[in-house]
């Protein structure tokens, strides 16, 4: 049987919703103040994303480091913050300030309202909902993004359903930023189907294509990697000494992207499914353009 409880701390922004099961030995904890993002997931009592501690430190960690972040409506980074939609310019908020870019887009750090709960024996289901007046700095676009976690006993898909609340189209991708543990990380196998990936400059904004210097599936070993790649197949395996995951999800593109970060810590490896390129408000490789009262809909099934 599943089970659903929220704990509320003395810092809202450390509030818990934790989905158990223990017939089937699975932990879960998601965060609805820190952009309804996941910060647990445990199989048998093997660690699977690598999430924050509930405190203070945790809170800067995140920060930092974007533990399972959700990222609307610019996955990574823009140029300066700066885009050119419908002829007129926009200049977002540089929160890179060492490389003067934006990053990550900005719900990561917002307020989801918990819409709807639901434990049965074969699932829980639990969805969140963030609404957005359109007085963002740069994206003055009024809209409203729900996401639904589904557990069920090897999976937990999550699904996105954003809507245009304003009176003109936008442009938007989206992106998912979980770091997943490994005990041995040099060990650990990362596959794909995919040849190419972009040429990064000095900004980490992608220029051109070229080809990746390894085959897959790839033994980390000592490989570092803060790379976005156009994979053909919209589907990523990590196995680890301890656990195997399979990553599915689906893009409208004719291509499908996905960027992958180790830190130097060397005990995770951030596997990060977008919708479209990095920078793709200016390139344009991916990016979306929703009209008003239009919706849609993303879905991330993580196989465990």
């Amino acid at each position: 049987m599943f089970k659903i409880t929220t704990t509320q701390n003395q810092n809202s922004l450390l509030n818990e919703v934790t989905i158990t099961n223990k017939s089937l030995n699975i932990k879960s904890t998601i965060y609805p103040n820190l952009g309804a993002s996941l910060q647990k997931l445990t199989k048998n009592s093997i660690e699977i994303i690598d999430g924050i501690t509930n405190d203070e430190k945790g809170l800067e960690l995140y920060k930092n480091k974007f533990n399972s972040s959700f990222l609307f409506p610019s996955p990574n980074r823009i140029d300066d913050g700066k885009y050119t939609f419908n002829n007129k310019t926009y200049q977002l908020e540089c929160n890179e300030t060492a490389l003067n870019n934006s990053l990550h887009g900005h719900i990561f750090n917002k307020r989801f309202k918990i819409i709807k709960t639901e434990a049965t024996e074969e699932n829980a289901e639990i969805t969140l909902s963030y609404s957005n007046n359109g007085d963002t700095i740069g994206f003055p676009f009024a809209y409203k993004i729900d996401i639904t976690y589904t557990y069920t006993k090897n999976n937990l898909a999550i699904s996105f359903n954003v809507v245009n609340n304003s009176e003109e189209e936008f442009p938007f991708g989206l992106g998912w930023h979980p770091y997943f543990k490994s005990t041995n990380l040099a060990k650990s196998i990362l596959n794909f189907d995919g040849n190419k990936k972009y040429n990064l400059n000095e900004k980490m904004i992608p220029q051109n294509e070229i080809q990746i210097p390894f085959k897959t599936p790839l033994t980390i070993e000592d490989t570092f990697l803060d790379d976005c790649f156009l994979i053909e197949k919209n589907q990523t395996i990590f196995k680890t000494p301890n656990y195997e995951i399979t990553l599915d999800f689906a893009s409208t593109s004719n291509e499908n992207y996905l960027q992958c970060y180790i830190p130097n810590t060397r005990d995770c490896i951030a596997i990060e499914p977008m919708t479209c390129a990095p920078n793709s408000f200016n390139n344009k490789h991916g990016l979306q353009t929703l009209n008003p009262n239009e919706t849609f809909d993303w879905k991330i099934n993580l196989k465990f």
